[in-house]
């Protein structure tokens, strides 16, 4: 009676691309190249028998790795919220439990908190480019923030302070102008910004004011104006 065939083992492992891939040469003469960690995880050895799936479980923790670099490299760029991550990792063709699995992985490592993300996000506003709190909720919310995160990073915004700034900022790089031109450019400004048209006129008024304009041209046709630049 013919035995049965051995299961082939591995006979040398040996580190290749710089140390981030090992090279595993079997005794049936088949060769396979995993990266480092996926042969760590699975504790991959010289001697070891490949036994029935191992090689198979070596390709799922191949792929387990491969998601975590690429979610590195994208987050060596800039924060991503969750929503986004998920997203990007699909679009590179990880299937839906890889992906779950290396958000939780992202999540325990500190490297994916949507209310870091959102607090980030907020100060990066401040900073660069300011805004009203509803366009900061809007766009939070529609990059996957939970209502939560959001309400935690926005809260204490003063529009009507921000809005005032703003104001100030933008009459400084503007010619001086009648006060209906003024109102509909820096009102109009201002409500691209996320103000609503109260704060907006408001601001434009008190700007006008400080750079010498006449307070008595502040009249129906001038807020009018501003309501439709």
């Amino acid at each position: 009676m013919d035995e049965p065939p051995s299961q082939p083992t591995i006979i040398e492992i040996r580190s290749i691309a710089r140390g981030r891939q090992r090279l595993v040469s079997l005794s049936d003469g088949r060769e396979f190249a995993f990266m480092d960690e996926a042969c760590e995880r699975m504790g991959i050895t010289e001697g070891m028998s490949i036994v029935d799936g191992l090689l198979e479980s070596l390709d799922a923790a191949e792929l387990r790795v491969t998601a975590h670099e690429a979610a590195l490299r994208l987050l060596a760029s800039r924060p991503r919220a969750e929503k986004e991550m998920r997203t990007r990792l699909a679009m590179r063709g990880f299937e839906p439990a890889v992906i779950e699995e290396e958000l939780e992985r992202l999540r325990r490592a500190g490297l994916l908190d949507d209310q870091k993300f959102a607090r980030a996000w907020v100060e990066d506003r401040k900073r660069v480019a300011p805004r009203g709190r509803r366009m900061l909720r809007y766009e939070l919310l529609g990059r996957g923030i939970d209502v939560e995160s959001v309400d935690l990073a926005t809260d204490g915004i003063d529009d009507r302070e921000t809005a005032l700034a703003l104001a100030r900022s933008r009459a400084r790089g503007s010619a001086m102008a009648d006060y209906e031109t003024f109102m509909a450019k820096i009102g109009g400004f201002l409500r691209r910004r996320g103000f609503d048209y109260s704060i907006s006129a408001d601001a434009a008024r008190t700007v006008w004011a400080e750079v010498g304009g006449n307070s008595d041209q502040a009249d129906d046709r001038g807020i009018e104006a501003q309501a439709n630049p």
